[in-house]
């Protein structure tokens, strides 16, 4: 078990960040939190200030180290901010302890194709049917426990008993999902995606896996190269992929820092905190969005995408 600070990771910003799909807050329990990814999955739990990853050694600092972004300097970044701006302090602020995370390429690909016009939770419910269709099944057997003792239940899985021998108690089985590979879907043909409520999403999905074979090598030794340029269009020539979708997999999964998704919360952000030279807000359009955003946040070179995460998660926090 690794132990870390809240203040370097907190798992309720990142799990409401809007970057992850496959993270989930156990009902009745909000200080645990399940990660999914690939065909893996990581238990974490937060007491007070202090916040634990349930794994070993090895796998962290194999796998989740570098997933959860655990080895980037972030206060290196909100030293360089401008002072003067005092939304973006105040975002900043709030939003500490928020990581973006190393996801895997083909899984952001699929789930932010899918994320267009859908609401979180529907995303997720979507994400997670792919995922019990078409991904390798798992099971967790026993009870499991988070790192004050309560018992995990197991958020976006099912529970069913087992049929014991004669004369002994069947055994709570509890099962899981990794996410499929393009393959997987791909072998399902566009028929294999019905009754996922994925709607014209379906041939998205589908032409997409399809594409995502053909050139994944050329994909990856572009993101490899950090040749975000090519790594971009490739993503765009992709069907369902436009514009904010291709910043979200090129932010979130290719490691460009300088990748600026634009939604509508950060068209209404734009447009109230930072108008330009008239007092009079325009209605921007998605195209005079991004521009505007380069405008002013392009000084933040390498790591004006965290920039975006601060004030998307600042824009959508509850308000009091």
């Amino acid at each position: 078990m690794i132990k870390t600070d809240v203040s370097l990771f907190n798992p309720d910003r990142v799990c409401d960040s809007g970057q992850i799909f496959r993270m989930y807050r156990e009902e009745g329990a909000p200080s645990v939190f399940l990660v999914y990814s690939g065909n893996r999955r990581l238990v974490i739990t937060r007491e007070g200030e202090d916040v634990f990853f349930h794994c070993d050694d090895d796998e962290y600092e194999g796998y989740w180290k570098h997933y959860l972004d655990m080895d980037r300097d972030y206060e290196a970044f909100e030293k360089n901010l401008d002072k003067k701006d005092s939304f973006l302090m105040n975002a900043c602020k709030a939003g500490k302890g928020l990581r973006i995370l190393n996801q895997d390429l083909f899984e952001m690909i699929i789930s932010f194709i899918i994320s267009q016009q859908k609401q979180i939770p529907s995303i997720r419910k979507c994400v997670e049917a792919l995922c019990e269709r078409f991904g390798e099944k798992h099971e967790i057997t026993g009870r499991e426990t988070g790192g004050n003792g309560q018992i995990i239940v197991g958020a976006g899985r099912e529970t069913v008993k087992e049929k014991g021998i004669p004369g002994e108690a069947g055994r709570e089985k509890r099962i899981w999902y990794g996410f499929p590979s393009p393959q997987s879907i791909a072998s399902g043909g566009e028929e294999g995606l019905k009754g996922l409520s994925l709607g014209y999403r379906e041939r998205y999905v589908y032409e997409t896996s399809c594409r995502y074979i053909e050139v994944e090598k050329e994909l990856k030794e572009a993101v490899r190269k950090k040749d975000y340029k090519t790594a971009k269009e490739m993503l765009l020539s992709m069907t369902g992929i436009g514009e904010k979708v291709a910043d979200c997999i090129m932010l979130f999964a290719c490691g460009d820092l300088d990748a600026f998704p634009v939604d509508t919360h950060i068209i209404s952000i734009l447009e109230r905190e930072y108008p330009g030279k008239t007092t009079i807000v325009e209605k921007l359009t998605p195209a005079q969005a991004r521009a505007r955003a380069r405008e002013i946040f392009g000084r933040y070179k390498g790591f004006s995408g965290l920039v975006q995460q601060w004030i998307f998660a600042y824009e959508i926090r509850p308000k009091e």
